[in-house]
C-alpha cells in the first residue's frame, strides 16, 4: 500500500495506492486503517496518542501565560 500526500498550490492530494481518499469506499477506509495500525508498534503510542487526542479532543487554554517562563498551559481532552 503506497500512502501519498501532495500539498502546495492547488495540487493537494490525498492518495491510498493511487486513489484519491475522497474517492475511497467506507471499507477501502476500514482497510487502510488495518494496515496503519498494523504496522505500529507499541512504542508509537506516544505518538499516535499526542496527536489523536490534538485531532479530536476538547481544547483549554489558560487565559494567561504563565509569570515564570511566559508559557500557557493548554489542555486537550478526549473521551473515547
Amino acid at each position: 500500500m503506497i500512502l501519498r500526500m501532495v500539498r502546495g498550490c492547488i495540487h493537494d492530494s490525498l492518495c491510498v495506492d493511487g486513489k484519491e481518499e475522497i474517492d475511497l469506499t467506507d471499507e477501502e477506509r476500514i482497510e487502510v486503517l488495518r494496515k496503519i495500525f498494523d504496522q505500529l508498534k507499541p512504542q508509537d503510542l506516544n505518538n499516535v496518542l499526542q496527536d489523536l487526542i490534538e485531532m479530536f479532543g476538547d481544547y483549554e487554554c489558560d487565559n494567561e501565560p504563565c509569570e515564570t517562563c511566559g508559557d500557557f498551559v493548554e489542555t486537550y481532552t478526549w473521551e473515547i
